[in-house]
């Protein structure tokens, strides 16, 4: 619709086509159907929000319906459905409408963000008007819901495994399997990689497959809102080795969803119009990068040197502003001929089901005659690898705020210290449980550096470190730089003087955050699907960590502190991101200007220094881990 008109004048003829035909009863059972479905399978959510939904309810609903509440219709009732739909006239309508267009033109201004707007009464010609020129679309009432589940009944899987396991194998796919054996409900998680060597191999490439993705969520939309209602959520997204689909809900019609999400994929066409309309989007996101936070700038820089294969922004718009629809339909076979997928199929299914579902796609995919995707061989599988800093150097990169206007500056310290094991592992965390207040108190509270101002864990692909991340207009990036290594200095002191009780407390407040159960299956399934991802496959990672957690000893975790974290650390690799505001321009020339401190490196370029790097192996293909 280009019009608010339009929208207005089709949104009454529709009102009146309810207004004359009545509501059927088959909705009103879909919508039971629907309802109690979702009521009796809702996922557990987290306490704090179910009590304030039980509080609410308290204040308008008798006992009898605080859980249930408005959840579930009560009866068909056409004269009180008709009713309502009888007032819905034109004569008692508010419209808002946001726009540019009325700036200049408004005589009010609401007092609490100074927002100006006006308010004005539409004459019921105006109205009538907008009604009959509304465009002439073929209106009908919806049809029959395909998606409501129906067969609600529990699968009887005999080899119940509390972790996953891979099930079947070949040129075209791996899958691996997890039945239900905690939520007892009949939903299902999908989440299936199309590993594409080609997708991310330019930024072209990645603009390509992002279009790609787009627009095969846009061509979606015709089954978006049918399968929301009834319970199914799916979402194509582009990632670092190609593109993913992932899908949660009722095992029941799934397999609907499923095919009807792959069939748009085998027979995917470029549509002009379309992918015009997803050009502009994409380009106007790109065009308001320069608007992020600086400290979120600071944290695209990070990954940016970090990651082996990451593309900047302006590389990409300007491929994105030079593509055409044929650039895409030369590219998709081209991407497609070399796939790989990884599966991962959860919950309420068996695994003969499972194996026939994968079967079926590689059949769509890979084996009929018009198939466009081909296999991809082993030695091309794409694998995520992370850039190895140098012990006992400080690298720093210096930047300006791409938005001039903005006068905070930021700063990101990441302090890089192992790959992926296990005691390290639960060193680092504990380290960040102790860490976290203290940091957080210090520099907001005592020192007041910025509103954002904040300590946590880093994991890239397995890599992990410690970063702080601080937003502030009070001092500049180096000068932040420098409260974090004098509160390191503070800290060391208060490690080493922490009380055994205390340690003890830290360390079972850790274990209990680790014993907490999953809510529901999508929260489950992200962890598996991490452990798959990444290629480390350690399914009983919690389980590990819960058992080198109590034998964890203090003097362990000094030892740790000292050799990677504090300031001077023989082991000590750091990263120091800064994002100069406006009000620290002039201490950005300084630092460009001035020779590096002492043991400290200023990366100049970031793709020369990626370059130049060693990198971390990756997970995938190692010893005792995945293999390609």
């Amino acid at each position: 619709m280009e019009h608010m008109e339009d929208v207005v004048g089709l949104l009454f003829r529709y009102i009146t086509l309810l207004q004359t035909s009545g509501t059927p009863k088959w909705i009103f059972d879909e919508l039971l159907a629907i309802c109690e479905t979702g009521f009796h399978y809702r996922d557990k959510s987290p306490p704090s929000n179910y009590v304030v939904n039980i509080s609410s309810n308290m204040q308008i609903f008798p006992p009898e319906d605080w859980l249930i509440a408005s959840s579930v219709p009560s009866k068909f009732s056409p004269d009180a459905i008709q009713k309502v739909l009888n007032e819905l006239t034109t004569e008692n309508v508010r419209i808002f409408w946001e726009s540019k267009l009325f700036e200049g033109h408004t005589d009010l201004t609401e007092p609490w963000y100074g927002t100006s707007y006006c308010v004005e009464a539409v004459p019921p010609s105006i109205m009538q008007k907008w009604v009959e020129n509304a465009p002439n679309e073929d209106l009908h009432l919806p049809k029959p819901n395909i998606f409501i589940p129906t067969d609600l009944s529990l699968k009887n899987v005999e080899e119940k495994t509390s972790f996953p396991c891979m099930l079947r194998k070949t040129l075209f796919s791996r899958l691996w399997y997890k039945p239900d054996t905690m939520f007892f409900t009949p939903k299902v998680f999908i989440k299936m990689d199309f590993h594409c060597p080609l997708s991310n191999s330019s930024p072209e490439s990645s603009v390509l497959t992002d279009v790609f993705t787009r627009l095969l969520m846009d061509y979606l939309n015709d089954y978006a809102y049918d399968a929301e209602v009834a319970g199914l959520y799916y979402a194509v997204r582009p990632n670092d080795t190609g593109f993913q689909v992932t899908m949660v809900g009722y095992n029941d019609k799934m397999r609907t969803l499923l095919d009807t999400v792959i069939g748009k994929i085998a027979d995917f066409e470029v549509k002009i119009d379309r992918f015009s309309v997803i050009k502009e989007t994409m380009t106007k996101g790109y065009e308001n990068f320069k608007f992020r936070q600086p400290y979120q700038q600071a944290m695209y820089n990070c990954t940016l040197i970090l990651e082996e294969q990451t593309w900047p922004w302006d590389e990409e718009l300007a491929a994105l502003s030079n593509l055409e629809a044929r650039n895409l339909e030369d590219f998709l076979p081209r991407m497609l001929a070399k796939t790989f997928i990884e599966c991962y199929f959860a919950g309420n299914i068996e695994p003969s089901e499972a194996e026939s579902v994968v079967q079926h796609i590689e059949g769509i995919l890979f084996n009929s005659s018009t198939s466009v995707c081909k296999s991809l061989p082993p030695s091309q599988h794409l694998t995520k690898r992370i850039v190895k800093l140098e012990r006992g150097l400080r690298y720093y990169y210096p930047a300006m705020c791409l938005n001039q206007q903005d006068e905070n500056s930021s700063l990101l310290h990441y302090i890089q210290i192992h790959q992926d094991d296990l005691k390290q592992n639960v060193l680092l965390q504990l380290l960040a449980v102790v860490a976290k207040q203290p940091a957080f108190h210090q520099l907001r509270s005592v020192e007041q550096l910025g509103y954002i101002a904040l300590l946590r864990q880093r994991n890239d692909s397995g890599v992990r470190g410690l970063q702080f991340i601080i937003q502030s207009t009070v001092k500049d990036p180096s000068n932040l730089d420098a409260r974090v290594e004098a509160f390191l200095n503070m800290f060391e002191v208060t490690l080493h003087e922490m009380p055994d009780a205390e340690f003890k407390s830290n360390v079972n407040a850790l274990i209990d955050m680790k014993r907490e159960k999953y809510k529901n299956i999508r929260e489950e399934s992200a962890f598996f699907w991490g452990e798959i991802s990444q290629g480390t496959l350690k399914f009983d990672r919690k389980e590990a960590e819960i058992a080198a957690l109590e034998e964890l000893k203090k003097e362990e975790l000094i030892e740790f502190f000292d050799n990677h974290v504090k300031v001077g650390a023989p082991e000590k690799k750091i990263l120091s991101i800064q994002i100069y505001g406006g009000l620290h321009a002039s201490e950005y020339e300084k630092i460009v200007h001035d020779a590096p401190p002492p043991h400290s490196h200023r990366i100049t370029d970031i793709f020369s220094f990626r370059r130049s790097r060693p990198l971390y192996g990756s997970f995938k293909g190692g010893a005792g881990q995945m293999k390609l």
